[in-house]
């Protein structure tokens, strides 16, 4: 049998980049890869089902989206391999709704909000024009569950037969109705951040939500916009997921209140910025990978 340290499925052909990256870096450093590519799944399921590999770890980053990676993923899991972002951990996490009241329970503010039950749940929820008052108009209407990267997403929802249109698309999904938070007005950028949870360490940066552009935080930034206390939040968010690695979105409001949109994205996206406009800063994709490799060195 041939052990490798690290597993790593891919399928979106972004991902490409990153991956071998991952394999540069890992090899440089004395640490085996193996990878495990759609055009090569079935090759290499049968291999791990007749114990021709093993691994000490892996970073699934197929099965999420493509049926063909899970035999591998289940085999992998049942081996003992160590799960970037254990599956079952993932489900909670990405659950907005369950994840919404984690964070208001400990005292995390998070947008206005009118939790809907699915249709298909029997639950006789009716919504009033007074609840949506509160959320002011236009709102969003977003899936519990079916969204990622804005699809599913319906940021320009004004009336209670908007929000019923949106249910409909998925019946057996929970939904949730919010306030569009504006940030503070401020003349250098718009008060927006992306922050990383990279195995253990907080990555704070500079996001805009309507452009995609990263940046990096100054010191001068770090006081004047009290980072500190973003950094302290996401790290009671990850104390709470429990997850290796995920991303999350927050801005300051009028009142100079921290709030969180995005609550957790698992499935970060590693572009560079190098070789993508609206890319991830190159120095925090090296840190995500240099992070996951002290982590799988830390492994017995």
């Amino acid at each position: 049998m041939q052990k490798f340290d690290l597993a790593i499925a891919y399928k979106w052909v972004y991902d490409k980049e990153f991956t071998e990256s991952i394999e540069e870096m890992f090899q440089q450093n004395g640490l085996t890869t193996y990878v495990i590519h759609k055009k090569h799944v079935k090759t290499a399921t049968d291999s791990v089902r007749n114990g021709e590999f093993s691994f000490k770890a892996f970073l699934d980053r197929g099965s999420d989206e493509d049926s063909e990676y899970e035999e591998i993923a289940n085999l992998i899991a049942k081996s003992g391999a160590y799960i970037i972002n254990p599956y079952y951990k993932v489900e909670t996490a990405v659950n907005k709704t369950l994840m919404h009241k984690r964070l208001e329970e400990n005292q995390i503010n998070v947008p206005e909000t009118i939790l809907l039950p699915s249709l298909l749940s029997g639950n006789n929820f009716q919504i009033q024009q007074s609840d949506l008052n509160k959320l002011g108009i236009p709102f969003v209407v977003k899936p519990s569950f079916y969204s990622g990267g804005g699809e599913g997403v319906n940021v320009n929802c004004k009336s209670i037969n908007q929000i019923q249109i949106e249910r409909n698309k998925n019946p057996d999904d929970d939904y949730l109705a919010q306030e569009i938070v504006i940030p503070k007005p401020n003349k250098q950028r718009r008060i927006w951040f992306r922050c990383f949870w990279l195995f253990g360490e907080v990555v704070p940066s500079w996001w805009n939500d309507k452009t995609h552009i990263y940046g990096n935080i100054s010191p001068i930034d770090f006081e004047k916009h009290n980072i500190g206390e973003l950094i302290e939040r996401v790290k009671r968010i990850a104390e709470l997921v429990k997850l290796d690695y995920f991303s999350t979105e927050a801005t300051i409001n009028k009142n100079d209140e921290l709030v969180f949109i995005d609550y957790v994205n698992d499935q970060c996206d590693m572009r560079r910025q190098s070789s993508h406009k609206d890319g991830v800063p190159d120095w925090i994709v090296d840190k995500f990978i240099m992070n996951m490799m002290e982590l799988i060195k830390r492994l017995h």
